[in-house]
This record gives structure tokens, sequence and C-alpha cells, in this order.
């Protein structure tokens, strides 16, 4: 059963986690937003949060057999198949900023993660990123299983954090 929510009353927002318990998962590098990410609001564009997200899964899967140079030699890359993301904090141009990922789940092709972005300059977690993605052979062009080096590295960091103190708050509408 829905309730009406009434007049100017807003949705309930899902919790992030603090700064302190996102700062601790693998991430991409640090960038201090420049001028030209930002928008006429002075803060952080939309369309570059998405830009942040994915240059910082690029380097994390790298490490994995996964990334760019993977994708370059033509053998394969990580492809967004759905995503939901929350803005709760707004970043200026000029702040420090990383995307921070956590592995939910993978099977097969398929790995459900949840990235952060992370305001160092403010020391809060800005964003969230929910996502589906599925790993493509360029080969076929299809869904395929991960190799197996990346499978056991994505399976290591889900099992990593699936001991943490907190969980991420999940959609609801994603699952591998």
């Amino acid at each position: 059963r829905q309730r009406s929510r009434g007049p100017g009353r807003m949705p309930r927002m899902r919790a992030l986690p603090t700064y302190d318990e996102a700062v601790v998962l693998p991430s991409g590098s640090r960038l201090t937003v420049p001028a030209d990410y930002g928008d006429l609001n002075g803060h952080l564009n939309v369309r570059n949060y998405v830009a942040i997200y994915d240059d910082a899964e690029w380097e994390i899967f790298g490490g994995m057999g996964i990334g760019a140079e993977e994708a370059a030699a033509g053998i394969g890359g990580v492809f967004a198949l759905e995503q939901c993301l929350t803005y709760r904090r707004e970043v200026l141009v000029g702040e420090e900023v990383s995307s921070h990922v956590r592995v939910v789940a993978r099977r097969g092709a398929l790995l459900h993660a949840v990235s952060y972005l992370l305001n160092h300059t403010r020391r809060e977690v800005a964003s969230s990123m929910e996502a589906l993605e599925g790993w493509v052979s360029f080969e076929s062009r299809r869904l395929t299983p991960f190799p197996d080096r990346a499978g056991r590295a994505l399976d290591a960091l889900a099992a990593e954090v699936a001991g943490l103190p907190w969980q991420p708050a999940l959609s609801g509408s994603i699952r591998v």
C-alpha cells in the first residue's frame, strides 16, 4: 500500500555511508574539479559525475585484466547496463573528489556495484551510483563471463567488503 506524501513532502532518501566508511573502498585517482567540469551554478555538472565514476572503474578494473588495455586490444570491455544515481551534497568547482567502488555481487558476465563520490575538501559523501554492468567480448559483441582472473578479483573485492559493519543502500531494481 502506498502512502500519500502530501503536498510539499519529499520521498524518503536512502542513507549513504559516512565519509570514513566509504574512504576505505578501492578508488580511482583524486581529482580537483576543474572549471570545465562545472555548470552555471558553479558546481560539478551532472554529466561529469558519471565521467568521474567511469574513470575510476577503468583504473580499478585495469589491474584485473578488464581495463583500457584489454579494450584497446580488442578483447572486451565492461559495459554499463543500468545505473541509479543519487545526489546528496553539492560539489563545487575546485574541490577535491574521488570515486570509491563497493562490489555488491558478481555472477557470470554481470557485476553489481555501488560507487560513492567523496568530496575530500568537505569530508563528505556527495553522491552514489548503483550500477549493473556486464563483460562484453568484442569478438561476439555479447555478454560473456568475466575472464577468470577478473572474476576472482571481483569476487575477492565482494568478499572483503561483505564483512564491513555497513551495507550499501540499494535501489531494489538492480540484481545479478
